[in-house]
C-alpha cells in the first residue's frame, strides 16, 4: 500500500510550510488530547493557516498505520525506525511531502532524522525535554558525545525550560542556536470549579502524579508520610501513575503500615486528572531531575500548593506563596514542608490563587504556538533557496 500517494499528500501553495514533525511518542485521541507534543501541534495548526505537519512516531506503536486526523496533519505510525520500511518512508516523505523544516524531538532521533536532512538540505531543529540534555550528558561519556554532535547538525536547540538552555551552553553549543520555548497547559479544562481549600477540620490531602520510577521520588513521599503518622498528623496521600516502581513502593506502604494513608490509584487517563487535582491539597514532586513538569503547572492551574525539589526546571516555577523548594532525596524536608502547609493552609488558599495566576499568564499555547511559528520562519527564510512546491 502507497501511504504517501495523491489522496495523502497535497501540493503545496505558495507561502505555506510544510514540517516534518519527527517524534517518538505522539498520541490523538477523540476524547482527549493526551500529550504535550500533540498539543504543539495541534496548537500551530488551530492559529496558522499556512503550517502543514507530517508526523512521525515510532514509539509504543502497536501497528503500522497512517492517520488524517486533520486536514493539515498526517500522522504516520511505525513499529520502529530500525526497518527498511523507515528507509522507504524517508525516501518517499523527502521526494513527495518535501518539507521545508524538520521538528524533532529527544537527542538520537535528531541525529538520525539529520541523516536525511543534510542530503535534502532542510533545516533541523532539536527540542530537547529532559533527561537527553539535563541528566544523561552529565553522567556518560557516550550521552555528552551524542548532544554535542546533535548541537552540531541541528538548526536550532529549543528547550522547555531556561535551565535546560544553560545546560546546552555549558557543554558549548553555540548561544545562538537555543532558545527557550515554554510548554502550553490547557488551564481551561484545568480550572477548578468547586475548589474546597484544607482546613484542620479534614485530613491534608497529598497528590503525586508521575511515572513510578526512582528518579521520580514516590518513595521519598512514602517515607516523609511515615514521619508524618508517628507525629499524629492527619493527612491522605494519592499517588496516582504506574511502572517498574509499583511493588516496592507497596513493600514499603506495608512496612510503614500506612495502608490507611496512602493509595496507588494507577494509570487514570488525562481528561480525568483535573477531578483529582481539585480534591488535592498539595502536590507533592519530589524528583531528582525534571525538565518543566506538566504535572506541576496543571496542579498550580488547579490551585494547589507545590512542594518541588531544588532542581532543573523547577526553580523557574517558584512563587513566593503557594511553592516550596526541598533538596533532593531528603524525606525529612518533604515532611518539614507538609507539616508547614498543614499547620498553614491559608498558605495553600492564597497559593493556590497566585500560582493560578502565574500559569495562566505565563504557559498558554497560543502563546507556545506563536514563539514556535517564528521559528519555523525564521529558519525557512534563512534556507538559501525555498522551492515552490
Amino acid at each position: 500500500m502507497n501511504y504517501f500517494n495523491k489522496k495523502k499528500i497535497k501540493k503545496n501553495k505558495k507561502g505555506k510550510y510544510r514540517v516534518l514533525y519527527f517524534t517518538p511518542i505522539f498520541t490523538y485521541s477523540d476524547i482527549t488530547i493526551e500529550n504535550y507534543m500533540t498539543n504543539e501541534v495541534n496548537a500551530v495548526v488551530r492559529n496558522y493557516k499556512n503550517i502543514e505537519f507530517l508526523v512521525y512516531a515510532t514509539s509504543s506503536i502497536k501497528q503500522n498505520e497512517v492517520i488524517r486526523y486533520h486536514d493539515r496533519i498526517l500522522q504516520v505510525n511505525r513499529i520502529s525506525y530500525k526497518s527498511l520500511i523507515f528507509i522507504k518512508d524517508m525516501i518517499k516523505i523527502f521526494t513527495r511531502f518535501k518539507p521545508h523544516i524538520i521538528h524533532s524531538h529527544y537527542v538520537v532521533p535528531s541525529i538520525l532524522i539529520n541523516i536525511f536532512a543534510k542530503i535534502f538540505r532542510v533545516p533541523t531543529i532539536l527540542h530537547g525535554r529532559g533527561q537527553d540534555v539535563n541528566y544523561w550528558p552529565y553522567y556518560s561519556v557516550k550521552s555528552k558525545i551524542l548532544l554535542l554532535l546533535a548541537g552540531k547538525l541541528n538548526s536550532m536547540i529549543l528547550t522547555v525550560c531556561k535551565s535546560m538552555k544553560n545546560d546546552c551552553l555549558r557543554f558549548k553549543i553555540s548561544k545562538n542556536k537555543v532558545k527557550v520555548i515554554y510548554n502550553g497547559i490547557d488551564f481551561i479544562k484545568f480550572n477548578p470549579k468547586d475548589k474546597s481549600f484544607f482546613s484542620n477540620q479534614r485530613p491534608l490531602e497529598l497528590l503525586h502524579v508521575g511515572a513510578f520510577v526512582v528518579r521520580k521520588g514516590q518513595h521519598l513521599i512514602i517515607e516523609a508520610c511515615k514521619i508524618l503518622k508517628e507525629n499524629n498528623i492527619k493527612f491522605c496521600l494519592t499517588l496516582i501513575g504506574d511502572g517498574i516502581q509499583r511493588q516496592t513502593l507497596v513493600d514499603l506502604i506495608n512496612k510503614y503500615e500506612l495502608e490507611d494513608y496512602v493509595r496507588l490509584l494507577g494509570v487514570i487517563e488525562h481528561k480525568n486528572l483535573p477531578n483529582y487535582m481539585e480534591k488535592a491539597d498539595v502536590l507533592v514532586f519530589p524528583s531528582i531531575t525534571e525538565g518543566l513538569p506538566n504535572a506541576v503547572l496543571e496542579a498550580m492551574s488547579m490551585k494547589l500548593a507545590v512542594i518541588m525539589t531544588r532542581v532543573d526546571g523547577n526553580i523557574e516555577l517558584v512563587q513566593n506563596i503557594g511553592s516550596v523548594l526541598v533538596d533532593i532525596n531528603n524525606p525529612q524536608q518533604l515532611y518539614e514542608a507538609i507539616l508547614y502547609y498543614y499547620h498553614n493552609p491559608r498558605e495553600i488558599e492564597i497559593g493556590g490563587e497566585i500560582n493560578r495566576n502565574f500559569v495562566v499568564n505565563t504557559f498558554s499555547w497560543e502563546k507556545h504556538a506563536k514563539e514556535l511559528y517564528n521559528v519555523y520562519n525564521l529558519l525557512a527564510k534563512k534556507r538559501k533557496t525555498i522551492n515552490e512546491r
